[in-house]
């Protein structure tokens, strides 16, 4: 017989009335965490996904129906059993709606300042293939009708948070951009010693919308093909599709 191994976890013993959702599930709410949908669950388990500060978490009716964790779930040989339900019932598909939350994102901009053509970037300030990418994309900016909107997020390191908040708030973040990325590795960009509570608000909100797209690395791009579809890239793309992303 399988044994379940919850990490993470904390166990919550209420006794209020269930109504749309068994108690436990609701009482959730008074700490914060929205209900979002239902999760797969191994044997014996009710598994629903929860939302907290934009942040997507597992959660667990345990058989007994009276407690629950909120963790991974892992089976005796240590396969993940979370990891992939949680993805496919969190993923969001490439629409419309999609480009349109990307527009409303924190974002810098490069190249034109009248695009025909925009492309989105998930970067990290100490992704060394944002960097690889970065440099890339600069001669395809040069007299383009493109434009390039890095969304900052904070997802590599430590610092990855202080830095993004240095460049986010400084006097013009499109050259404090370029001017980490032209000394990356030994940035001349010092990371922030404090981070607002708005600044930090806009990252985690890039973040968020990082994972529901179900992006799991720096960078990614996101752009619209011939047609008007939304695509996506994950990771540096390949030169044949860098002609296909930036259309030169």
């Amino acid at each position: 017989m399988k044994r379940w191994l919850l990490l993470f976890a904390f166990l919550l013993t209420v006794g209020a009335q269930a109504q749309d959702y068994p108690a436990p599930i609701r009482a959730l709410a008074g700490k914060g965490i929205v209900i979002k949908s239902t999760l797969p669950a191994p044997e014996g388990f009710k598994g629903f996904v929860g939302s907290y500060q934009g942040q997507k978490m597992p959660i667990y009716l345990l058989p007994d129906g009276k407690h629950v964790v909120i963790g991974t779930v892992f089976d005796e040989s240590g396969s993940n059993l979370t990891q992939a339900p949680l993805q496919a019932a969190t993923r969001r598909g490439l629409t419309e709606a999609t480009w349109n939350d990307l527009g409303k994102s924190t974002w810098i901009a490069e190249g034109s300042t009248t695009p025909r053509r925009i492309v989105y970037v998930f970067t990290d300030t100490e992704c060394p293939y944002c960097h690889k990418l970065w440099l890339a994309t600069q001669p395809l900016l040069v007299g383009s009708d493109v434009q390039v909107r890095n969304i900052m997020v904070a997802v590599i390191a430590p610092q990855s948070l202080y830095r993004a908040a240095a460049i986010l708030d400084s006097s013009d973040p499109e050259a404090t951009l370029r001017q980490h990325e032209g000394s990356f590795g030994h940035s001349s960009v010092k990371p922030a010693k404090t981070v607002s509570a708005a600044t930090a608000k806009r990252i985690a909100a890039n973040i968020a919308l990082m994972e529901e797209l179900a992006i799991r690395g720096t960078p990614a791009v996101i752009y619209k093909d011939g047609t008007g579809q939304v695509r996506m890239v994950s990771g540096m793309p390949p030169q044949d599709r860098m002609k296909t992303v930036f259309g030169r």
